[in-house]
């Protein structure tokens, strides 16, 4: 008998913890994220930098998202699902004489932000080409 006094209360006392603590799980989120660029030299924003995100063509040719940055240095974009993205930044054009790279992981509900730094680019060098290979 004193068992029972034991397990009846030891059994609610789980049956609560276990039912109240689950997590309702988001069936579709969404992935918002946001570059910023900013000079490597003083870290000032960039403005009207020429932004790439997207994965290697031989993964999904289709699968880029492509802008200018605002006046404040920011471009957002936004996809459907868990992604690592690579991203290229660029300023000037024919030749190119400002360049940054990086990658960005997405989160679920969760506006992300990668920075990336503008540094002068070198045509000798590999560029991005040799990180994102």
């Amino acid at each position: 008998m004193k068992i029972l006094k034991f397990i009846i209360p030891v059994l609610l006392v789980s049956l609560f913890i276990f039912g109240t603590s689950c997590k309702k799980i988001d069936q579709d989120p969404e992935y918002p994220f946001t570059i910023l660029v900013k000079t490597i030299d003083d870290s000032t924003t960039v403005q009207n930098a020429y932004v790439e995100v997207g994965v290697p063509s031989q993964v999904n040719p289709e699968l880029a998202f492509i802008g200018f940055t605002d006046i404040n240095g920011k471009i957002s974009f936004e996809y459907d699902q868990d992604a690592v993205f690579r991203v290229r930044v660029t300023r000037g054009s024919n030749p190119v004489s400002f360049i940054g790279c990086s990658f960005i992981r997405l989160e679920p509900n969760e506006n992300v932000q990668q920075t990336v730094y503008l540094e002068e680019y070198d045509p000798l060098s590999p560029g991005c080409d040799l990180v994102f290979q």
